[in-house]
C-alpha cells in the first residue's frame, strides 16, 4: 500500500530541468534574434513574435506552475506587443488586456 503510494507520488512529481533548459534555450535565441538579425530580413518580425510567445510562454509556466495561467498571460502579453508593433498599444489597452486576462483566469478558476 505505501510503496504505491510512494510510486503514484512520484509519478505526479515535475522535473523543471528540462523545462528550465528550454526556457533559458529560447531567451538565447530571442536575444540573439534582436541583436544580430536585421528587422528588415524577410520573415523576422513573424519569427520574432513566435519565438517571443514560446519564450513568455515558458518563463509564465515556470513561474505560475501552472500551464494555464502561463497561457493566458502569454496570450495577454503577446497581443499586447503585437499593439504595440502596429502602433496602438497604450496604457489604457494594457490595463484592459490585463483585465480580460484576469477575468478569464478567474472564470477558469472557479469553474
Amino acid at each position: 500500500m505505501k510503496k504505491n503510494l510512494r510510486r503514484q507520488q512520484v509519478l505526479k512529481r515535475r522535473n523543471f530541468l528540462p523545462t528550465l533548459s528550454i526556457t533559458v534555450i529560447l531567451w538565447l535565441a530571442l536575444g540573439g534574434l534582436i541583436y544580430f538579425v536585421d528587422p528588415d530580413s524577410f520573415a523576422v518580425i513573424p519569427l520574432f513574435f513566435i519565438l517571443a510567445f514560446f519564450c513568455l510562454l515558458f518563463a509564465f509556466s515556470l513561474i505560475f506552475a501552472n500551464s494555464r495561467r502561463g497561457v493566458v498571460a502569454t496570450i495577454a502579453l503577446s497581443f499586447f506587443l503585437l499593439l504595440m508593433y502596429f502602433g496602438v498599444g497604450n496604457i489604457l489597452n494594457l490595463i484592459l488586456i490585463v483585465a480580460i486576462a484576469l477575468s478569464i483566469e478567474l472564470y477558469f478558476s472557479l469553474r
